[in-house]
This record gives C-alpha cells, sequence and structure tokens, in this order.
C-alpha cells in the first residue's frame, strides 16, 4: 500500500517537465513558449475578404429557390375598359378595382352572381352587369366578348369587357 501512494506522488514529478515543442507552417520544430494573453471578443467575421472597411450589407436571399422561375401575377379573373369617360375595371377574387385618369383607384369587396344569362359583381355601393355580346370599346376596331355596365356611387359607366378580338379587318 505504501509503494502505491509513493508511486501517486511520484507520477506528477515525472510529468510535464519536459519542454513542450510546436512546428510551424514551415515544418521548423521549436520550444514552446508559455505565454498569458488576455481573451478579447472578437466581433463576428462578414462574408468578405475578412478587410472590414468594405465590408457591405449583403442583399437578403431570395425565398424562390435558383430551380424554380419567379412566379408572374395571376391573370385578373375579369377585365372590363371604357371610353367617354375612360375608365377600367380589373376583378381579381373578392376586389375589385375602378380606375380613372381624373380620380384615385377605388377598391370594393365584391361577390360575383350569375343568373345564367349574365354575370354580376355586387359590393357596397358597386354594382358591374356583365351581359354576353358583341362589343366595340368606341376607340378601335377590336370587339369584345362582353358588353358591361357599372353603377357606383358617382354614376354609371358603361363600356366593353371578356375577350379582345383583335382588328378584324372591318
Amino acid at each position: 500500500m505504501r509503494l502505491a501512494a509513493l508511486l501517486l506522488l511520484a507520477l506528477p514529478v515525472g510529468c510535464g517537465d519536459e519542454p513542450k515543442t510546436v512546428v510551424n507552417a514551415a515544418g521548423i520544430e521549436r520550444k514552446a513558449d508559455a505565454v498569458r494573453a488576455p481573451v478579447v471578443p472578437e466581433p463576428a467575421k462578414s462574408d468578405t475578404d475578412g478587410d472590414r472597411s468594405t465590408a457591405v450589407a449583403q442583399p437578403a436571399k431570395p425565398l424562390v429557390s435558383r430551380g424554380t422561375s419567379p412566379s408572374s401575377p395571376a391573370p385578373p379573373d375579369y377585365r372590363a375598359i371604357g371610353t367617354e369617360p375612360f375608365w377600367a375595371v380589373t376583378v381579381r377574387g373578392a376586389t375589385a378595382i375602378l380606375e380613372r385618369p381624373d380620380a384615385p383607384a377605388l377598391r370594393y369587396s365584391v361577390r360575383e352572381d350569375s343568373d345564367g344569362t349574365s354575370l354580376r359583381y355586387l359590393g357596397d355601393g358597386f354594382t358591374m352587369a356583365i351581359s354576353e355580346g358583341p362589343c366595340s370599346d368606341g376607340m378601335s376596331d377590336a370587339l369584345w366578348s362582353d358588353r358591361v355596365q357599372i353603377a357606383f356611387a358617382q354614376g354609371v359607366l358603361k363600356g366593353c369587357g371578356g375577350i379582345r378580338e383583335e382588328d378584324r379587318g372591318f
């Protein structure tokens, strides 16, 4: 038992007395110097080459992966136009937007209603009635598939909508 205790005391004496060596980048071995250096926190490195004077904020990564193409906006559910005065209505989902060059755009929450012969978009203070039949916009030789009438707080507008058939050569 005494022998074991003496061995335990002798072990630490034999360990750590050898000088530590390090090998530098050129492969040269040398004695390591024990140096106490304070620990100083460093700011996080940027993705640039390390020169913080040229670090520039990087733009956010796109939500679309490189393998997919960016989606284009969905076409409107319905589009109508009119002249004298000029106006346009675009319906997307449950929203109709009435645009006129002399007034700010008006947005209406609408619901679709159909009786089999005509289609209507109805909202609070807005009604757009659509009936099938050729319609000329009065400005070009193009024909549209539908006749459109809009009633809203500022009056009634008439025009064309649906599918536009290009100049038929009339």
